[in-house]
């Protein structure tokens, strides 16, 4: 599941967070009460905030532990079975009819009986949803998804610039557009 095999180095998500950070610090450190909220929450209590603190919470909303998960993951060095966080799963979803699976040959097995199906992770799981998941998910455009249609198994393209790209549009989706001022993150 790492990047080593496919040899593309993820960037353009891993870049979406930090810049995330970058306007969320110079928000707070400017004296916006909701981005100095927000940055509470990362355990600084008081400005001046720093990128690191800016990090922690950015990486928290977008569904990762910290900082240093939210980087191992974006940056294609995670191997499968390791915790992928929560990015690819929205409370709209809950509602839907989907199937979880304990391990990737689980999900590798239910997912090839299901030839529309999307098959994603979700921490050390992993959840098989239809065109309604991905919806909710914010991920389908017109009917159609913003990737491949034979990329269905986001876990077997981890890594690679299609994986990072999606993962890109789902962090927009997820945090809103970037350049939002810090209280619609």
């Amino acid at each position: 599941m790492s990047s080593s095999s496919a040899g593309y180095c993820s960037q353009k998500s891993l870049g979406e967070l930090k810049i995330r950070s970058k306007i969320l610090v110079k928000s707070a450190n400017g004296g916006d009460p909701d981005a100095q909220a927000m940055l509470r929450l990362s355990l600084k209590s008081e400005p001046p905030y720093q990128h690191k603190d800016g990090l922690q919470f950015i990486a928290q909303k977008a569904g990762f532990r910290d900082w240093r998960h939210a980087a191992h993951v974006l940056s294609g060095e995670a191997e499968i079975g390791e915790d992928m966080g929560t990015l690819w799963y929205d409370r709209k979803c809950g509602g839907l009819l989907n199937i979880w699976c304990r391990n990737y040959e689980e999900a590798r097995g239910e997912f090839e009986g299901h030839p529309d199906a999307y098959l994603l992770p979700y921490k050390t799981q992993f959840v098989i949803g239809d065109e309604d998941f991905m919806r909710a998910l914010g991920l389908l455009a017109q009917g159609r998804p913003q990737r491949p249609s034979s990329a269905r198994d986001l876990v077997s393209s981890y890594g690679s610039e299609a994986w990072d790209n999606l993962t890109f549009s789902r962090l927009q989706t997820a945090l809103g557009p970037t350049g939002y001022h810090a209280r619609h993150c």
